[in-house]
């Protein structure tokens, strides 16, 4: 059983409180020497991490440990997302030398940036950015893993009737964690010794004051924590305030013992960490990010409490509205001094973390990072202060409960609600009762209801296409005679119109075991670059008539002529952790595409292609972005350079025509983001489609001794 130390005597409040007082006052000096002589500070602190800072030309931003700014928190204000938008360039403030580890830690805070936003103006859209150059470079020199913190997941909103659906974590949770895993896995793709985000729950610091129970903290973050392991986010953990207290003996805390101990916890938290004589009054006036976050309590608390005991004593005063309000800004003050000493205690056990918020700030000493990033130009919300809205598309919206009710549909999991679904006849397959999973960032499995095992004849696949078009890739996951090869066949004629290559209307996709220049990738181990099939098969092109057109030499014209869909079913599959089929989808793309880049822009851009090998081919004047024939969406054809370091096979070359080649960069760089790119793990017996306009794909290698091995047929 774990021991837990803190004591509720009162003696032993007052030696903290007393030691705190001490502390404060070295922390008050340490600060004023910060500001009189910060690079000394500089300097002192890189010789420490072995670093030569006084090569680095910086603007005067002190590096040393962040001051203490207040945070938190149970909320994210709802406010716009900021129009400047990350750029994928590296940060023109900072003039680095050619060193390697420099370098490097700028294509890392480059990663992070890109997950971020920051309500500033401007070219650089994170002004803080300098300030962690020294403290990244640092763990690279190290070769340690680059750590980040974000205070965050603290308890579902109070107001069950508007906002959320209970007290526990639903698809908003999994997602944003999912998306937090997802930054880190992007860093570990450029740095060997990876990331980690440490997540440090600050329910138990507000709770009180909202009127949530201890237990509803902890059952929640327990949640959490489950979901973390449950989908094998590796990248991600999680620290109650017993763990920023660093008390020993604590891994085996039970639910009784936090119980029993919370309340300590928390006065224990303001007695070590809150500053004497601390204003919040005076901190919301004159510190912007505190103004900020001030602002956004205020807001989400109004909608928070409308239920509330608070809310309902208002109601039996003069003036309700008003008395409503000044307790409102009462409660909003009272947080932003216990966020002080939150934020103190986050700074004392991980002040060489970069520093992560879910609050809107200026981006000078953290990174704003929105969990579940809104549509353009929509509002940020957390997911414990909203639910999340599946669209027909795929599109995955926070919102208020009460504002979707009538345009959305309750999905339950576990016998509780997850989230709410567009409502749509596509979902209605009819007698058979079918259950769905939304993947992240894109995607969609539909397995039979639990405890059936019906056979692949009875789907609806019409259905499934329908679905393929606006959210693949789609998969039908635990389905009997999946891998029946006639009804596999047959099956592709009930979907659409079935189109043959040379070898026939079935590609066996599995490796031949040969390794010669001439020989077809596609049927090797290799990884394969992203592109879209069809991008080498060529008809002739046909006039009104329908006959075939020739040019002025009398040569038949011939026209690419891609497949509309990939038709997939799995008969072996790779170990775990190779031969992922990787799935981009050109709405995330766009989504996300930063500025100046616009739709419009590569609309315009022709690229061209030369290719040896296998695929021997030149190929000009291709567009960059096409419209998808069913919803006019805007949708990106590439491939991706693939020179001979990457292949023992057919090599390829790109070059964009009329525009500047940066754009191919921009092109594969978001390409493979892990928030519009999918990582899809095969099983056995999984039919897939895929919209081969909308999405891009690609294959990662896989160990040359297993049996993987995939039907596919093409379709329009």
């Amino acid at each position: 059983m774990a021991t837990v130390t803190v004591s509720p005597v009162p003696d032993t409040a007052v030696n903290v409180k007393q030691f705190t007082a001490l502390e404060q006052k070295v922390d008050a000096l340490v600060a004023q020497l910060h500001q009189l002589l910060p690079q000394s500070v500089v300097k002192a602190k890189a010789a420490r991490n072995g670093l030569k800072v006084g090569q680095i030309q910086m603007p005067r931003v002190p590096t040393f440990n962040r001051p203490l700014t207040p945070e938190s928190m149970p909320a994210t204000p709802e406010v716009g997302t900021p129009a400047i938008q990350p750029s994928l360039n590296q940060d023109d403030s900072i003039a680095f030398t050619e060193r390697p580890s420099a370098k490097l830690a700028i294509q890392i805070l480059d990663i992070i940036q890109r997950y971020g936003n920051n309500a500033v103006t401007g070219p650089a859209s994170w002004p803080g950015k300098v300030k962690f150059v020294p403290l990244v470079e640092a763990a690279v020199v190290k070769n340690a893993p680059i750590r980040m913190v974000l205070p965050a997941f603290p308890f579902k909103s109070p107001n069950r009737q508007e906002k959320v659906f209970g007290s526990l974590p639903d698809l908003g949770e999994e997602l944003a964690l999912a998306h937090l895993n997802g930054l880190c896995q992007s860093i570990s793709e450029i740095y060997e010794y990876g990331a980690s985000v440490v997540i440090t729950s600050d329910g138990l610091v507000y709770n009180d004051l909202l009127g949530i129970e201890d237990s509803e903290v902890w059952d929640y973050s327990t949640a959490v924590r489950k979901i973390i392991d449950d989908k094998e986010l590796h990248h991600v953990s999680a620290l109650r305030i017993v763990d920023l207290l660093e008390h020993p003996g604590t891994e085996g805390l039970t639910r009784e013992e936090y119980l029993i101990h919370a309340g300590c916890y928390r006065r224990e938290l303001v007695a070590r960490y809150g500053p004497r004589n601390f204003d919040s009054h005076a901190a919301v006036q004159g510190e912007e990010d505190t103004r900020m976050t001030y602002r956004g309590y205020i807001k989400f608390l109004t909608k928070d409490l409308a239920y509330s005991k608070l809310a309902t004593d208002a109601q039996d005063q003069p003036n309700p509205k008003k008395r409503y309000k000044e307790a409102i800004e009462a409660l909003a003050y009272k947080m932003i001094a216990r966020g002080k000493a939150f934020a103190a205690a986050v700074e004392a056990r991980c002040g060489d973390y970069v520093r992560l918020s879910i609050h809107p700030s200026t981006g000078q000493t953290k990174l704003s990072v929105p969990l579940i990033p809104p549509p353009i130009g929509g509002h940020l919300m957390t997911p414990w202060h909203s639910s999340v809205a599946v669209g027909v598309d795929g599109s995955f919206r926070t919102v208020h409960a009460a504002d979707v009710r009538e345009t959305h549909e309750v999905v339950y999991k576990d016998g509780r609600p997850y989230c709410f679904r567009e409502k749509s006849p596509v979902w209605d397959f009819g007698e058979l009762k079918v259950e769905f999973e939304h993947l992240y960032p894109s995607g969609l499995i539909i397995r039979p209801a639990s405890g059936t095992t019906p056979s692949y004849r009875e789907v609806d696949v019409k259905k499934v296409r329908k679905l393929a078009e606006v959210q693949s890739p789609v998969v039908l996951r635990g389905f009997a005679d999946t891998t029946d090869r006639e009804l596999f066949i047959s099956r592709a004629y009930d979907i659409g119109e079935v189109l043959p290559w040379t070898f026939g209307v079935l590609q066996e996709v599995k490796d031949h075991k040969r390794n010669d220049k001439l020989h077809n990738n596609v049927v090797s181990t290799e990884a394969m670059p992203m592109h879209y099939d069809g991008m080498f098969k060529f008809v002739n092109q046909k006039d009104e008539k329908g006959e075939d057109m020739m040019d002025e030499n009398g040569k038949e014209i011939k026209v690419q002529r891609p497949p509309g869909f990939q038709y997939f079913t799995s008969i072996a599959t790779a170990p775990k952790g190779t031969g992922y089929t990787l799935f981009a989808a050109s709405r995330l793309f766009f989504k996300y595409l930063p500025a100046p880049y616009t739709v419009e822009r590569l609309e315009a851009v022709k690229w061209r292609m030369d290719n040896d090998g296998f695929w021997d081919a030149k190929i000009a004047n291709l567009p960059l972005v096409v419209r998808h024939p069913q919803t006019n969406a805007p949708c990106v054809r590439w491939h991706e350079p693939w020179p001979a370091s990457k292949t023992k096979f057919s090599t390829c070359q790109i070059t964009i025509e009329n525009d500047s080649q940066e754009i191919v960069q921009l092109v594969d760089q978001l390409l493979y983001d892990r928030r519009i790119c999918l990582r899809f793990t095969w099983e056995q017996g999984d039919i897939l489609l895929s919209d081969n306009t909308a999405m891009l794909h690609t294959r990662s290698a896989f160990t040359g001794d297993c049996d993987r091995e995939l039907w596919r047929i093409h379709f329009d």
